[in-house]
C-alpha cells in the first residue's frame, strides 16, 4: 500500500481551503478551511501532522495554484519554515492552466472552494505535474519594482490621451499640425499652463511670444522665429470657443499634467532603484545597442532563471510570441494572428526593447523594414511582433551562454579571421604528412593520428571560464 498524502489549497484573500486524498483518491478527513494568515497556517500544519500520524503517512505532497500573489506568502512558509517532524515533504506550485485543464475532464462539477482543492489533490494524486515557477526572492522583488513601472507608464499613457481631447477643444490644431515634436516637452507644458486657449496666444505680440518660447526652451530651439511663426499660425488657425469653456477646460490640462509630471517623478525614482537592483544581476542585455537598465531588469524579471527554458522555442511560447496554423485540406490561412498567451509583462518589455533596438541597430532595422514590406496587412504590427519574436533568440543566447553581444561586423571579421588561421595551418600539416608518407605505412598511420589531434586540441579550460574570457554571441 502507497503511504502518501496529497493536499490541494484553494488560495484567496481571507481563506486556504484544504482538502487531503490518499493514493487511492479516497479523501482523507473532513475538508477544512483556513484563515490566509501565520495562525491560520500553523493551525493548518498542525491537523496536517495529526492526519500523518493517524494514518501512518510517509510521504506529504502539497499544492496550490500560483495566481496573482496570495499564494506566494503561504508557499514560503510551507516551503521554508513549516515543521513535518521526520516525514517527506514537498511543496508544489501549479501552473492555473494545468489545473483548468484537468477540470475540464470532471463534467457538470459545481465551481466551490471546496471542489477547488479537490481537484487539486486529484491533480497531484496523477502525477507528472509540470510546476509553476518558484521566484527567486532576488528576481521576485526586481520582478515588483519593474511591474510597478509598468503600471505607471500605462497610466501615463491614459492621462496623454485624456489630455489629448481636452486640447481638442482649446487648442483643435494642435495635434494636427503639431508645432512641437513631443505635444507634451517642457515648453508646451508652460504655454499650455500660462494660456487658457489659442485665442489668448493668439492676441500676444509676435516679439513677447518669442521671448516666452526662448525662456522656455532654455535656448534649445534652432530657429525660436520659425517656432514662434508656427506656434502663432497654429493658434490663429484654431476654432474659437466659449470664454467660460476655456477656463473649465484650462484647468483640467492643466491637473492633467501635474499629474504627469507627479507620475514622471515617481518613474525616474523607480528608474535609479532599478538600475542599483540591477547590480546584482548579469548585465549581458545591456550589451545589446538599444537596450538599457529599464528594459533589461523588465526581460530579466520576468525570464527568472534562463535554465528553466530547454530552449528558446520555449521561451517565445512562454512570452506568447508564437503564431498557431490553420489548416484544413488543401487551404492555409496565411493570416494568423498573434496567441498572446504567455506573460504579457515579458511581451511587452520584448516589443519596446524591439523598438527600441530598430532605431538603434541596423542589423533589427533592416529586418524590421523587410517584414513591413511582405505584406499590407497590419504591417507595423507584424513587424515588430516579428522582430521582437528575434530579438527572443538573441536573449536566450546571451543569458544561456552568459556572454556580450556582438556586432554583425565584428562577428564577419572573426569569421574571416578564423577562415585565414585555419587556411594557413593546412600546408603545414599536409607537408608533415608527406613527409610520413616516405615512412613505412605502419608509421606513417600513426604519425597522421597524431596530427590529427595536434591539428584540433582539446578543451582546456570549462566552458564557464571560456565564456568569462569576454567571447560574445549574436543570432
Amino acid at each position: 500500500m502507497n503511504k502518501r498524502l496529497f493536499a490541494g489549497i484553494d488560495v484567496s484573500l481571507k481563506n486556504n481551503q484544504l482538502c487531503l486524498m490518499d493514493y487511492d483518491g479516497n479523501t482523507v478527513g473532513k475538508p477544512l478551511s483556513f484563515a490566509n494568515n501565520l495562525p491560520g497556517t500553523l493551525a493548518m500544519v498542525e491537523y496536517l501532522n495529526s492526519l500523518m500520524d493517524a494514518g501512518d503517512f510517509e510521504k506529504l505532497t502539497i499544492g496550490m495554484e500560483a495566481t496573482a500573489l496570495y499564494w506566494f506568502p503561504l508557499f514560503n512558509f510551507l516551503a521554508s519554515s513549516a515543521s513535518f517532524g521526520d516525514k517527506d515533504a514537498e511543496v508544489l506550485p501549479l501552473n492555473p492552466k494545468v489545473v483548468s485543464n484537468f477540470r475540464g475532464s470532471y463534467p457538470d462539477m459545481d465551481k466551490t472552494d471546496i471542489k477547488d482543492s479537490s481537484v487539486i489533490a486529484d491533480r497531484l494524486r496523477f502525477g507528472r505535474i509540470p510546476q509553476g515557477q518558484v521566484p527567486n526572492v532576488d528576481f521576485l522583488a526586481l520582478q515588483r519594482l519593474t511591474r510597478f513601472r509598468y503600471h505607471l507608464t500605462q497610466h501615463v499613457s491614459q492621462l496623454k490621451n485624456y489630455a489629448k481631447s481636452f486640447l481638442f477643444l482649446t487648442f483643435s490644431e494642435w495635434s494636427r499640425t503639431k508645432p512641437f515634436s513631443d505635444m507634451f516637452g517642457a515648453t508646451p507644458r508652460k504655454l499650455l499652463k500660462k494660456f487658457y486657449s489659442a485665442k489668448d496666444i493668439a492676441e500676444v505680440s509676435t516679439g513677447e511670444l518669442r521671448k516666452l518660447l526662448h525662456e522656455f526652451s532654455k535656448g534649445h530651439f534652432r530657429d525660436v522665429d520659425e517656432k514662434t511663426n508656427l506656434v502663432y499660425q497654429t493658434a490663429r488657425d484654431s476654432f474659437p470657443i466659449p470664454k467660460e469653456l476655456a477656463d473649465q477646460v484650462h484647468m483640467l490640462i492643466k491637473q492633467t499634467l501635474q499629474q504627469l509630471e507627479l507620475l514622471e517623478k515617481h518613474i525616474a525614482r523607480l528608474d535609479k532603484k532599478i538600475a542599483k537592483k540591477m547590480r546584482k544581476f548579469s548585465t549581458v542585455l545591456e550589451s545589446i545597442p538599444g537596450i538599457g537598465p529599464v528594459l533589461a531588469a523588465g526581460i530579466l524579471a520576468e525570464i527568472g532563471d534562463i535554465s528553466r527554458f530547454p530552449g528558446q522555442a520555449q521561451l517565445a511560447k512562454y512570452a506568447g510570441l508564437t503564431w498557431r496554423k490553420n489548416q484544413s485540406g488543401n487551404f492555409s490561412s496565411d493570416v494568423t494572428p498573434l496567441t498572446k498567451t504567455g506573460n504579457s509583462y515579458l511581451r511587452y518589455y520584448l516589443i519596446q526593447a524591439a523598438q527600441c533596438m530598430v532605431n538603434h541597430n541596423a542589423e533589427y532595422r533592416e529586418y524590421f523594414n523587410r517584414k513591413f514590406k511582405e505584406t499590407a496587412r497590419h504591417p507595423y504590427k507584424r513587424a515588430l511582433s516579428l522582430t521582437a519574436r528575434k530579438l527572443v533568440r538573441l536573449v536566450y543566447a546571451l543569458l544561456s551562454r552568459n556572454q556580450l553581444y556582438m556586432a554583425p561586423e565584428i562577428r564577419e571579421h572573426r569569421k574571416l579571421v578564423h577562415k585565414e588561421v585555419s587556411r594557413t595551418s593546412v600546408p603545414k600539416v599536409q607537408s608533415e604528412n608527406s613527409q610520413a608518407s616516405q615512412k613505412p605505412k605502419e608509421t606513417a598511420t600513426k604519425k597522421v593520428k597524431t596530427l590529427t589531434v595536434a591539428a584540433h586540441p582539446k578543451r582546456t579550460l570549462p566552458r564557464q571560464q571560456e565564456h568569462a574570457r569576454g567571447r560574445a554571441v549574436n543570432t
